[in-house]
């Protein structure tokens, strides 16, 4: 069996406040946290709230990065959702961490969408039959 999609769930805790404000330098860790997993990076949007906090996408060809940050908690979430067997993760999170700077970092994978082969060919073949 294989996955269609890998999930990598982030969650930073205790992360640095003035990290979890601007948008520009997120989207900018963001980006280059897609380029050093090997992501096609195809589009972004970051919204800044007010009084704080922001919300931003990396749309790439494989899917999407998303992050979510809440300063008066100093946590920040981050998810990939990715397809393709190439993706360097690790080193796309370890980027993040960095910049975040959280003293409590939470990793989560988890794969979406399984496909087994010969499952598919028996309802293929049912639905044609």
């Amino acid at each position: 069996m294989r996955s269609l999609l890998d999930l990598v769930l982030i969650d930073l805790y205790e992360c640095v406040h003035e990290r979890l404000l601007d948008a520009e330098d997120i989207k900018d860790a963001m980006l280059a946290a897609a380029r050093l997993m090997g992501a096609e990076v195809i589009g972004h949007s970051f919204h800044t709230f007010k009084p704080w906090g922001v919300s931003g996408t990396v749309t790439i060809a494989e899917s999407h990065l998303a992050v979510h940050t809440w300063p008066e908690y100093n946590f920040a979430a981050i998810t990939f959702e990715t397809c393709g067997h190439r993706m360097d993760h690790k080193k796309a999170y370890k980027h993040l961490i960095e910049f975040f700077g959280p003293k409590s970092p939470k990793i989560t994978h988890q794969k979406r969408g399984f496909v087994d082969s010969e499952v598919e060919e028996i309802h293929l073949r049912q639905e044609v039959g």
